[in-house]
């Protein structure tokens, strides 16, 4: 069960369990469980009795509190590294830079705006609010997987994203299809289509991060991973509305 600590350390500010990991990529399995303690948060809070619009608030700052604003971070990097940077190198060296600038600002808007609207309409959705979050920690073992570590030397991800093979994408993909089954016998099969659209939805957006990723930066990065999880998470929010529009 070490693995699963580690995972939790990784992904959030709870200090479960102590000492490294020799294999750090053996805790990417547990990703997506790790995805639904998120989940777990914001249906809870979404028990509150208080209006929609501060429930929604309340789960994104719950979101960042949890981890720091860690992936948050990571995804005002990697607009800051794209708009400013001509070429691999310079967008990385920019990534680097504790400062935020405008890309960088310009992407959190987007995206806690995004995220704001969507959950607005699902703080009575549990599935929704449940499943999303998965969805998200769920992208970061398929880019950790599918590319291999951008910089050369070592890095706050370099462990994780060079021992990362596409068994741990496998599996991983396995478990998001036991879970759309599960949706299936628990609500039906209403439910398992909305699971596999936001699902679909998350699998998109990924795909396009990494491609750009993988075109300008050779790879992928700690804040490519956090960049992930936010942009997967809120497309699978905006993918669980799309029955309901």
């Amino acid at each position: 069960m070490r693995s699963l600590a580690y995972a939790i350390r990784t992904l959030t500010r709870l200090a479960v369990g102590s000492g490294a990991l020799e294999k750090e990529e053996q805790s990417l399995f547990w990703f997506p469980l790790v995805g639904a303690l998120y989940g777990a948060v914001a249906t809870l809070i979404a028990l509150l009795p208080l209006p929609e619009a501060v429930i929604a608030a309340l789960i994104i700052a719950s979101w960042a509190y949890l981890n720091r604003a860690f992936h948050l971070d990571g995804l005002a990097d990697l607009a800051d590294g794209l708009g400013g940077g001509w070429n691999a190198e310079r967008s990385l060296t920019i990534m680097r830079d504790s400062h935020i600038g405008a890309f960088g600002t310009i992407a959190l808007i987007i995206a806690l705006l995004m995220q704001y609207a969507a959950l607005s309409s699902l703080t009575s959705d549990p599935l929704a609010l449940l499943i999303a979050p998965l969805f998200g920690r769920a992208m970061i073992v398929v880019a950790a997987g599918l590319l291999p570590y951008a910089r050369e030397g070592e890095g706050s991800a370099s462990k994780l994203v060079r021992g990362a093979k596409i068994h741990h994408v496998i599996v991983v993909g396995v478990q998001l299809l036991l879970i759309a089954l599960l949706c299936w016998f628990i609500v039906g099969l209403p439910g398992m289509q909305r699971v596999a659209l936001s699902l679909a939805f998350a699998i998109v957006f990924t795909g396009l991060v990494l491609r750009v990723a993988k075109k300008r930066l050779g790879g992928v990065t700690g804040d490519v991973l956090g960049a992930v999880a936010v942009i997967a998470e809120s497309a699978a929010l905006v993918g669980f509305l799309i029955p309901l529009a």
